[in-house]
């Protein structure tokens, strides 16, 4: 029923991509809610690259191909798209709690084109509303794209991801560079690559820019690196949890459960008994 788009300002360096990726496992993991995570871009770029290109079901191999938005596109060109052909053309993560909609093939580019993945994107993006309990969207890094934009419009929350570069947030934050899509949405802040030890602090950072939303701290893993790397994304954030117990949670797990505390809480999901915020936040 909620969206919530991840989107960075940047360029590059904040970590964005592999937030949106893993973002979504940990709300499927941590609470009771059916998640589709999409993006704007093409397909197989941005978050299909956290996982692997092919999915074993009872019957076959079901490939990122056979579905996406281009499945979507003939069935809004006819008419017949609807809120559970979003679910029937997604790849299943963690069955019955996550959902992947992969990207389009179709390379087109022009006015026509873009006003086509608007159209498209903003068409899914409504009837996901209706199948989804919660669907995070990456919207792409810089300067948003056709699809991306219409991703940012619909939001009702944007998770916005940045760095410790004072420079570049001077920049973004200071000198009116939000798109017009953002100004007025509520916003939270993730800060890739997060350093406890750099005088950039959260506080810092929050007080100097007048961020008004949650701030999270998610700190550089050597492990998902290499999981992004392999793919294996997924598997990477169910260990990454802890085990029986959760005791054992890693710093950007427990970073990750913080600001999907924060998003649950903003969007209405269910809560969960035991509330832990990360080690790297700022509400």
């Amino acid at each position: 029923m909620s969206l919530v788009a991840v989107w960075s300002p940047l360029n590059g360096g904040t970590g964005s991509t592999m937030l949106a990726a893993a973002l979504p496992i940990v709300l499927a993991m941590e609470y009771q809610t059916r998640v589709l995570l999409t993006h704007g871009g093409h397909a197989g770029e941005r978050v299909e690259l956290a996982f692997s290109d092919r999915k074993e079901t009872m019957d076959h191999a079901l490939s990122f191909h056979d579905n996406g938005m281009d499945a979507l596109e003939r069935l809004s060109t006819s008419g017949r798209l609807n809120p559970e052909n979003v679910r029937n053309y997604s790849v299943p993560l963690i069955a019955g709690r996550l959902d992947l909609l992969g990207g389009s093939r179709i390379l087109g580019t022009g006015i026509s084109a873009n006003e086509q993945r608007t159209t498209l994107m903003s068409r899914v993006l409504e009837a996901s509303r209706h199948s989804y309990d919660l669907t995070v969207a990456d919207a792409g890094n810089g300067e948003p794209g056709a699809a991306d934009r219409a991703i940012l419009r619909a939001a009702d929350l944007v998770v916005i991801g940045m760095n410790q570069n004072l420079h570049l947030l001077d920049t973004v934050l200071s000198k009116g560079g939000l798109p017009d899509e953002v100004k007025e949405k509520p916003c939270f802040y993730s800060i890739g690559r997060y350093d406890r030890e750099c005088s950039a602090t959260l506080q810092n950072i929050k007080r100097r820019f007048g961020l008004k939303g949650y701030v999270a701290g998610v700190p550089y893993c050597s492990g998902m690196t290499d999981a992004w790397n392999t793919r294996n994304v997924l598997m990477y954030m169910q260990r990454s949890r802890g085990g029986y117990g959760q005791k054992r949670r890693n710093s950007l797990y427990l970073a990750m459960q913080g600001l999907a505390q924060g998003i649950a809480e903003e969007c209405g999901l269910p809560a969960v008994p035991a509330k832990a915020r990360a080690m790297h936040a700022l509400g």
